[in-house]
């Protein structure tokens, strides 16, 4: 595919015009202003992927003068900070969760057809919940953690939220995510993010999701396959029977507990096959999982599987440290949304943007470095919305070189897990606990 074929794919992302379904008022994004709709969804994007050190008003005088003097944007002005809340206001967080699955669908025409991208032929995905702290604006605490403030005893901290997304594991792109409250449920909300799941292919939990009744729900909703992982302590009566027993794998019959018959009707056991999984640190716990042939899948392939999941983790980390999303530049629940699906819609294009750059300007064996190309992009976000397009095409394929030129190595062996430690000295109120801790 030629370089205008690829831009032309990325710029179809962004919408010109706004469903008037969407709209809050008949007359929101009509009239000409230095705003528009495409123009305020990219300085968004922008604003999500670019250097969290910088106010509003600082990014928009150095973003609007990169888009005037390059030429894509001509008559770009830079924006006061008010007017971006007054913008944002009007447009709802809906339109970036469509943008995502509009980027995921593009990543997915643009990846390469390859087998590395794949397990027995299936995609991989992960589902996975973290909690992201807020700012501390009476609304947000209201919806997402209401008793995060100071009426409630014992509290004061920063309200957070529930971040659950589906990730693919291979590719290393968020597909779908959804945002609750602090103390919504993982599963549920897993289950809403079944739909976003292609079927015939396998998804992967962690040891918080494994239940009688999610477990049900999966095998009724999602038509493929699972793997849970669960532990080894707090468990199932049959898996604790399995692990008594020394056995490496065997078949089980998982049955509801006695509050699980109460809510529910179906009370036939679940059968499922069980692997152990014995960590490094010599803690024990189980795969539980519905691929049942053994010499298809041998349960050493099902173990390395298991720890590919771990790209899930790596992705928030990515969110948090690299594009420091809970730096929030909007104090409003629409506003916070945004930016939590805009930091999932710039990944799924710099991961696109590097393959592309692989194959075009360099080994696709080398791999590009993620953070660098979120630092390029973000510098050219005005890309996806250009006012002259031969000038988008010329920077375009300069930002392609760019990717291709810094490079991430990936350790030659696994590095040795570190502790967690902080930079910061303890206050007296530790210093105090860590007393009585060791005192006899």
């Amino acid at each position: 595919m030629p370089i205008y074929g690829y831009w032309q794919k990325f710029i179809d992302i962004i919408p010109s015009r706004m469903d008037p379904a969407q709209k809050q008022n008949p007359s929101d994004f009509t009239r000409k202003r230095k705003l528009p709709l495409p123009r305020l969804i990219v300085f968004i994007l922008y604003l999500v992927s670019g250097s969290k050190a910088q106010g509003v008003d600082t990014k928009s005088g150095q973003f609007f003068k990169n888009a005037k003097r390059s030429g894509l944007w001509p008559d770009a002005n830079a924006i006061h900070r008010s007017a971006l809340s007054k913008a944002r206001r009007k447009l709802s967080w809906h339109i970036f969760q469509e943008l995502l699955t509009k980027a995921v669908c593009v990543a997915y025409e643009l990846w390469p057809q390859s087998c590395e991208f794949l397990w027995h032929g299936m995609s991989v995905f992960a589902i996975d919940g973290s909690k992201h702290t807020l700012p501390a604006t009476p609304a947000v605490r209201q919806l997402f953690d209401p008793t995060s403030g100071l009426q409630s005893a014992g509290k004061g901290h920063y309200p957070q939220c529930l971040v659950s997304t589906l990730y693919d594991v291979f590719r290393r792109l968020p597909i779908a995510r959804t945002i609750a409250a602090w103390d919504a449920s993982e599963r549920q909300e897993a289950l809403k993010l079944l739909p976003f799941a292609p079927p015939g292919n396998l998804l992967m939990f962690d040891r918080g999701y494994p239940s009688f009744e999610f477990i049900r729900d999966l095998i009724r909703l999602y038509c493929g396959y699972f793997i849970f992982r669960c532990s080894g302590t707090s468990s199932f009566p049959a898996v604790t029977s399995f692990l008594a027993s020394n056995k490496s794998e065997d078949m089980v019959r998982i049955r509801p507990s006695i509050n699980a018959k109460k809510r529910i009707k179906d009370h036939q056991p679940l059968v499922l096959r069980v692997i152990r999984l014995s960590h490094p640190d010599g803690t024990v716990s189980v795969l539980l999982t519905n691929l049942f042939d053994t010499r298809e899948f041998p349960e050493d392939h099902l173990i390395a599987l298991y720890y590919k999941r771990y790209e899930i983790e790596v992705n928030c980390r990515h969110e948090k440290v690299v594009l420091e999303v809970e730096h929030f530049h909007g104090e409003t629940p629409n506003s916070i949304r945004q930016e939590l699906f805009g930091a999932a819609i710039m990944t799924v294009i710099a991961r696109t943007m590097m393959v592309i750059a692989s194959e075009i300007n360099g080994s696709p064996r080398r791999e590009c470095q993620l953070k660098n190309t979120v630092i390029a992009m973000a510098a050219e976000a005005a890309l996806l919305a250009p006012e002259h397009p031969q000038i988008a095409i010329a920077i375009f394929e300069d930002l392609l070189q760019e990717i291709s030129r810094v490079k991430y190595y990936r350790p030659k062996v696994p590095r040795p897990s570190q502790p967690r430690v902080t930079r910061r000295n303890m206050n007296k109120w530790c210093i105090n606990k860590t007393k009585k801790l060791h005192s006899p």
